[in-house]
């Protein structure tokens, strides 16, 4: 994968902007969330981007280190109100905030993370954890016969004798560069 300098212009591959100290803390950042989240987290990320112009690697940043510890502590302190929020309250809130861009209801670019605090605090797992959040329940480990998996917005059952976590951790270090996780999947299931 090529990139261009912000500096000087120059294209380069991944390695090198790895390597750079902003790009450096972004990925690092984006992989301090609970895997099932981090496409996701992505995708949201994307709601920040200015028009007409890139999100610079110090914004992602800061905003996924504005998010990850209240991610990774299952808890969320906003607006004087501490809040339970697992894995699957992040989830559902996400694609909430995803659905109202779709819908043009949401002004972008976002500025901060009110709104997705905001919808966090709404979650109610009686009434949220049936529709559809399959990143929680991936995460959450259970081995049963008919269990399932998302990848790449895809259903897929689980490798036999492993959990979702499992499957997807081997999916995703089997993944060959330009390989969707689906693609991974199709090719690795047979020897599970």
């Amino acid at each position: 994968m090529k990139t261009r300098c912000h500096n000087c212009g120059a294209t380069a591959s991944l390695d090198l902007l790895v390597s750079t100290n902003a790009a450096g803390r972004a990925f690092a950042a984006a992989f301090n969330v609970p895997s099932p989240l981090a496409p996701m987290m992505l995708k949201y990320l994307g709601l920040f981007r200015p028009v007409n112009r890139e999100l610079a690697f110090a914004r992602a940043t800061t905003l996924l280190s504005e998010l990850t510890p209240f991610i990774n502590a299952g808890k969320l302190t906003f607006d004087r109100q501490t809040t339970e929020a697992p894995i699957a309250a992040w989830s559902w809130a996400i694609n909430q905030v995803l659905a109202a861009r779709d819908t043009g209801t949401l002004k972008v670019p976002m500025t901060n993370h009110n709104y997705l605090y905001r919808i966090v605090q709404g979650y109610d797992h009686r009434k949220h954890s049936t529709e559809g959040d399959e990143a929680a329940k991936a995460w959450s480990g259970s081995v049963t016969s008919n269990a399932t998996i998302m990848l790449n917005g895809l259903r897929k059952p689980v490798f036999a004798g492993k959990n979702q976590q499992e499957t997807y951790d081997i999916v995703m270090q089997d993944q060959m560069p330009g390989e969707s996780a689906d693609e991974t999947y199709e090719r690795i299931k047979d020897k599970y």
